[in-house]
């Protein structure tokens, strides 16, 4: 009896909780909470992968697609919800909002895509005042974001600052493909072409591109490949190795092109090229006799012969 009587005097007290949730007030402290928690959620889930992987070895894709999935669910429940709680204001204040939309998207399409691409901008945690990123032919390192443009202080095709200043409209997300070449912090994979004839000699140009990079990497190998294993652990990826490695295609009939892939500071990517594809090209000319043009298979093999 004694409980039934504690229930019936705690009854006003809960009606006036939930009458006070029903208000404005209440409704928003409602909503905080639920992101709040949903935020919590996520990374006690990403905690509890972490612990997983730390036992045994993973496969990365499969940790990666279920954290995606978790992730995914966990805030489209918490945003559903707090729709739910403002159903009733949200109905008139998208009709307004419609009516608003319409009107500036007929006076300026490219405003309305700007304002969108900030908003793209700022909500991705990967793109952050720093980072070297790629958008179509242009290439930087992101300084400065704002509502209509964000600035990029310009990266060459020495992979050098050139010294200038882009400033490109946010639009441009919606029509370019945007790279992020320091996603994965200080350290990255960078790529390095050289093309040749159909007479090199591929093992002597393997041999050399491997023994350069390696000379040229032997400071920070080791503690980049300690770096990709930390982002492949704790971000459920597959990264390239840091040592370097080579790969061959053909571009045609009388060219094949040899990629040199290797990890280095982001800093140094221009420095890098620079030297080892100056050194390569030397010390190859010396390692292997000009073959002029014209000149068969057949003349070549008798030339090495004798």
């Amino acid at each position: 009896m004694e409980f039934i009587q504690f229930f019936k005097e705690l009854e006003p007290a809960v009606e006036q909780v939930f009458t006070f949730l029903e208000g404005r007030l209440g409704k928003l402290i409602l909503s905080v909470t639920l992101l709040m928690l949903a935020t919590l959620v996520n990374r006690f889930m990403h905690w509890r992968l972490l612990k997983e992987t730390r036992a045994v070895q993973p496969q990365t894709g499969n940790f990666r697609a279920t954290w995606v999935r978790r992730k995914n669910i966990v805030w489209v429940t918490a945003l559903l919800l707090v729709l739910a709680l403002w159903s009733g204001q949200i109905t008139g204040f998208l009709i307004s909002l419609a009516a608003i939309g319409g009107a500036l998207l007929i006076v300026s399409k490219e405003f309305i895509l700007c304002l969108w691409g900030a908003l793209i901008i700022s909500l991705n945690k990967s793109l952050r005042i720093g980072s070297t990123i790629e958008v179509g032919q242009f290439t930087g390192q992101l300084v400065n974001t704002g509502f209509v443009t964000f600035e990029l202080a310009e990266i060459g095709p020495s992979k050098k600052q050139t010294g200038r200043l882009l400033s490109l409209p946010n639009s441009l997300v919606f029509t370019q493909a945007m790279k992020n070449l320091s996603v994965y912090g200080s350290y990255g994979i960078h790529l390095i072409d050289f093309n040749f004839d159909k007479f090199v000699k591929i093992q002597t140009a393997e041999t050399l591109a491997l023994r350069l990079a390696n000379e040229a990497g032997k400071h920070w190998i080791e503690e980049a490949e300690r770096h990709f294993t930390a982002v492949e652990r704790d971000n459920f990826v597959d990264l390239p190795k840091a040592r370097p490695e080579v790969f061959w295609a053909s571009v045609d009939e009388k060219c094949l092109r040899m990629t040199l892939r290797f990890a280095c500071p982001l800093s140094k990517r221009g420095h890098l090229e620079k030297s080892i594809v100056k050194r390569f090209w030397v010390e190859y000319a010396e390692l292997v006799p000009h073959v002029p043009a014209g000149t068969t298979h057949q003349q070549v093999a008798d030339s090495t012969i004798s």
